[in-house]
């Protein structure tokens, strides 16, 4: 009678090793900072918060977000990090601005190398419209919504991310295009909304988006499809867009993504797609690309818009081994999600 029991142990034991170690994590943090826009905490301001926290901090410290609509840019430094970002939720608590690119704006297909860290502004405008920027490692945020509420049709960016090491959990982001730079690094998103209609998920960034919400806002009434996601790997790189769980929803259409370099590399698993997705499900950036280096694949999703009979033909078709290897926990984390708070 005790067999049924063990398995259950067993079973139960390899589900908490595969599942994120963040959800286990009793990592404590030694300061925080409260930010209240009517006087009530340390500071009323965001970026005043940020700039409290010293120069090479090695210590978890919480900047605390009451309640409120925030509007300011924030950037924090490379220097700071270790910083968990916490608000009162995404409804209601919110960091907003409305900068954006002026003129045309294009990254290109250049693959990006290296960290960048340094003036966004010098290798695309589109980078230093975000209202968010995180150069750090070590960054988590938590029950919190960040905005670009321009409301134009250029590039403007809610939340940008090049530090390595962010985790993001029931947080919203909301733009139109380029609403979500994840730009390099590993990153892991819980819980999250995702709201654009162009490019609304873009970078070159290694990272897992579980159970998150894609929304589209692109009109109904236009003729021109959005892309979900644009994503850049360099060639030498393991880096990739992954989608394990949650749902493609909103209005007008939306191919799955485009690729931004020729290495590019995105997989939605057991995702629940609404009828918004267009046939083809997949875009080249530009009509002569060479895609037989990207990889763009679906597995085990649902609804509407997950038909793949009308699918591109260099769509990857992966094998369960594949597909393993980039839905399991382990293809972003060494062990760094059990070390934040």
């Amino acid at each position: 009678m005790r067999a049924p029991f063990c398995l259950v142990v067993v079973v139960g034991v390899l589900l908490l090793l595969r599942w994120p170690a963040s959800s286990l994590a009793s990592v404590q943090v030694a300061r925080t900072i409260t930010v209240d826009q009517l006087g009530g905490g340390d500071y009323t301001t965001v970026q005043s918060a940020v700039d409290a926290v010293p120069d090479g901090n090695s210590q978890w410290v919480k900047i605390y977000v009451k309640h409120g609509s925030y509007r300011e840019k924030v950037i924090i430094p490379s220097e700071k990090g270790f910083i968990l970002l916490e608000g009162d939720g995404s409804s209601s608590t919110d960091i907003n601005f409305d900068s954006h690119v002026d003129g045309v704006d294009a990254p290109g297909i250049t693959p990006i190398t290296g960290r960048l860290r340094g003036n966004l502004a010098e290798i695309s405008p589109t980078y230093n419209s975000s209202t968010f920027i995180v150069h750090s490692d070590n960054f988590v945020a938590r029950n919190i919504a960040f905005k670009n509420t321009y409301t134009g049709n250029k590039p403007a960016v809610a939340f940008l991310m090049d530090g390595d090491k962010g985790a993001f959990y029931d947080c919203a982001f909301h733009g139109y295009q380029d609403t979500l730079s994840d730009l390099a690094g590993r990153h892991y998103f819980r819980h999250c909304l995702v709201e654009g209609a162009v490019d609304f998920i873009f970078g070159y960034g290694k990272s897992i988006y579980e159970d998150c919400t894609l929304q589209s806002n692109m009109a109904a009434s236009s003729q021109q499809p959005g892309w979900v996601t644009a994503h850049g790997r360099a060639a030498d790189k393991s880096a990739a867009f992954v989608f394990k769980g949650g749902s493609i929803t909103g209005s007008g259409q939306q191919y799955l993504g485009r690729a931004w370099n020729e290495q590019a590399t995105v997989v939605f698993y057991q995702v629940n797609m609404a009828g918004i997705v267009v046939p083809q499900g997949w875009d080249k950036w530009t009509p002569s690309q060479d895609v037989s280096q990207v990889t763009f694949a679906e597995v085990g999703c649902s609804g509407p818009g997950s038909g793949t009979s009308g699918r591109v033909p260099w769509e990857k078709h992966m094998n369960n081994a594949d597909v393993q290897r980039f839905v399991d926990i382990g293809f972003i984390d060494d062990g760094w999600l059990s070390n934040q708070p």
